[in-house]
């Protein structure tokens, strides 16, 4: 198999050497897979890491020792890779026996030839000190900046890895190029984000940003928050469902931040779905109010995590095996929005069924320092219902 892949990749080496070179040399973890995703090769360090020889190792799904949370998530990501002809990126735990859990970040990419998929090239670092390291110091000051330069470098380093890919392959047909070139604008714009985010939370907690109030649409709002999300959530073949009427009572806030809040917990939503998920976004006119659900058939979180959920720079057990490196601020932004709006943010959720993110917005415009306590006791009631979970 590993002379089949030398031969298929010859034409852009020039040396059909060069793979079984990679292979033995390269610091990551390379394997190949047929497309029922069985291992027919594997590197020496993927075997070092595993702990055990080669033998032992081909012939085996790459499903196999998984956490069983994640065998349907791997087996839709292979399935994707085969059927789309797509590179794929994800997180996976194994529990092999004996040692304890390993975690590697993948991309996996398909080998094409004659139209058809006869492999897919799996390549791949090992995380586990870094998700375990994450874990442990999440609460603290250090783990701040930790998070931040963790999300930096992922990102940084897949940009480098394509650009490296770009600009040593001069013979690479243009349909490859311009997949590789929407590649690293797409990780661009997600580094971007990851620094409007860290100095939006410090101009925020610092008072140094104001939002002016205006009559909005909600409706307009939510067809813009799933434009600029539509992009992420088809790479994850996720589904959304919209239920926003048109005609609503008026809604006097701040767009810009209505805005923001509506696109960070979308995100959020598509980050913690498995792939072909779905993400429902349900806006409720009320005299009052308006109430708005963002809601997702995701991984869900544990119940000792929904306390820390809105905590800033917190990442739970999935968002620190999520292959989308982040900084935990979506939702510390989110909630700050929404109580500058005078609102309430609350999530309802339950591990391996899903996540509910609610809020309501106050119709008229109110100072938060202002509102009596009758407002605060209408939307504190809505917060406290549960038939607002379902």
């Amino acid at each position: 198999m590993l002379a089949d892949f030398s031969r298929e990749n010859a034409a852009a080496s020039r040396d059909a050497g060069l793979w079984r070179i990679i292979m033995e040399t390269t610091p990551d973890i390379v394997y190949v897979l047929n497309p029922e995703g069985v291992i027919v090769e594997a590197n020496p360090q993927l075997c070092r890491i595993l702990r055990q020889p080669r033998e032992k190792i081909v012939g085996t799904r790459i499903t196999g020792n998984l956490e069983r949370d994640q065998i349907s998530v791997a087996e839709r990501v292979l399935k994707n890779v085969v059927d789309k002809r797509i590179a794929q990126r994800s997180t996976r735990t194994y529990q092999l026996p004996g040692m304890e859990a390993l975690t590697f970040e993948v991309m996996e990419s398909p080998l094409v030839r004659e139209g058809k998929v006869w492999a897919i090239a799996g390549i791949g670092r090992d995380i586990t000190q870094e998700v375990l390291l994450e874990r442990k110091l999440w609460d603290t000051e250090e783990s701040h900046h930790w998070a931040v330069d963790f999300a930096f470098r992922t990102t940084l380093g897949l940009v480098k890895g394509y650009i490296y890919t770009l600009c040593r392959n001069a013979g690479m047909d243009e349909e490859r190029r311009s997949r590789y070139a929407r590649v690293i604008e797409e990780e661009m714009e997600h580094l971007s984000k990851i620094v409007e985010d860290v100095l939006d939370i410090r101009r925020m907690e610092n008072g140094e940003i104001e939002h002016s109030g205006e009559i909005v649409k909600v409706a307009d709002c939510v067809r813009r928050a799933l434009l600029e999300c539509e992009g992420e959530a088809q790479r994850r073949d996720i589904e959304f469902n919209v239920n926003c009427p048109d005609q609503m009572h008026p809604l006097w806030a701040p767009r810009e931040a209505l805005q923001r809040v509506l696109v960070n917990l979308i995100q959020n939503a598509i980050h913690h779905t498995l792939h072909e998920g779905k993400v429902w976004i349900d806006v409720r006119d009320h005299e009052e109010y308006v109430e708005i659900h963002v809601k997702d058939n995701g991984v869900g979180i544990p119940d000792d995590e929904i306390s820390c959920i809105f905590d800033k720079y917190y990442r739970g057990k999935s968002s620190v095996a999520s292959p989308v490196p982040g900084t935990g601020l979506g939702l510390a932004i989110a909630r700050t929005l929404v109580n500058a709006m005078g609102g309430k943010i609350w999530v309802c959720s339950r591990e391996g069924a899903g996540t509910d993110f609610g809020v309501v917005l106050p119709r008229r415009p109110m100072d938060i320092s202002e509102k009596g306590e009758t407002d605060l006791w209408k939307l504190d009631a809505i917060h406290s219902n549960p038939a607002t979970c379902r």
